[in-house]
């Protein structure tokens, strides 16, 4: 669609996370253009204690979304999901990701190769760090993998029988965790080498790929309010086997094909 004032804009947005698929539909036409500019927070003097508590739920809510997009494009089934404990009590979060930095070289070192991973931080009550981790690595037995980590126990979890490992891990980030102790931090880590999600706001794409896929099952739907682009509606889709929005490009009168906007950005709050 084109706007003569504004440029290009759309009402859809599919993401597509192999096997997964998020449509996102928005009430209002979302605008691709510079022109289009938002007031930020600049300028707006001391924020009150309700929008730092706001902005760290909407701060929570995409981290949400990043690690289970990235997690569905790049892990599965076959994927190693452990938690990891420190045998101390440790509380700071700078020290904790440090440890689990150093792991992950020992990791490297023993692997002859970086591993892809997604690190989730998580309080226990008592105030304790624990991190829950989905890596790519082969087969390293028990004690060995303890021995790698060096600070406690490593507990190694059975993901078999999920076939959506996002909704798994992010089950692990609640809207508590974003609490004053995460306050500069991030919630999560992750390598650099893995792949990110693909996404695309070309009408004739979505309704080619939705009318292709075979859907094994609707995993999630919501609707909510959004101060710019309105009433907006999210299903996410599990699929009977992966899909790439490549296929469904259509060349250019160039001969080129259209590019597909690969950098997947969080939902609208």
């Amino acid at each position: 669609m084109f706007n003569r004032r504004y440029g290009k804009c759309y009402h859809t947005k599919l993401i597509n996370c192999g096997s997964v698929l998020e449509v996102i539909e928005y009430g209002l036409p979302v605008v691709r253009s510079s022109r289009c500019n938002r007031i930020g927070r600049a300028g707006q003097g001391t924020t009150s204690v309700e929008t730092k508590r706001d902005n760290r739920g909407k701060t929570a809510y995409r981290a949400r979304q990043t690690v289970r997009n990235m997690a569905n494009v790049n892990f599965s089934q076959n994927s190693k999901f452990v938690t990891l404990t420190f045998a101390e009590n440790v509380v700071n979060v700078n020290q904790a990701y440090r440890m689990l930095s150093n792991f992950f070289k020992r990791l490297k070192r023993y692997l002859k190769k970086p591993p892809q991973y997604i690190a989730v931080l998580e309080f226990q009550k008592r105030g304790a760090i624990h991190f829950h981790v989905l890596m790519n690595i082969p087969y390293i037995p028990h004690k060995e993998l303890e021995r790698l980590w060096g600070h406690g126990f490593v507990k190694i979890n059975q993901i078999d029988d999920t076939d959506n490992i996002g909704a798994y891990i992010t089950k692990y980030m609640t809207k508590e965790n974003m609490d004053e102790r995460l306050a500069g931090q991030k919630s999560y880590t992750m390598s650099r080498n893995l792949r990110k999600p693909e996404e695309t706001t070309d009408a004739e794409v979505i309704e080619a790929v939705l009318a292709d896929v075979c859907v094994k099952r609707v995993a999630y739907t919501a609707e909510f309010e959004s101060e710019y682009y309105g009433s907006i509606s999210y299903t996410q889709l599990i699929l009977e086997r992966s899909v790439t929005l490549s296929a469904y490009r259509k060349p250019q009168a160039s001969g080129c094909f259209p590019p597909l906007w690969g950098v997947c950005k969080p939902l609208p709050v």
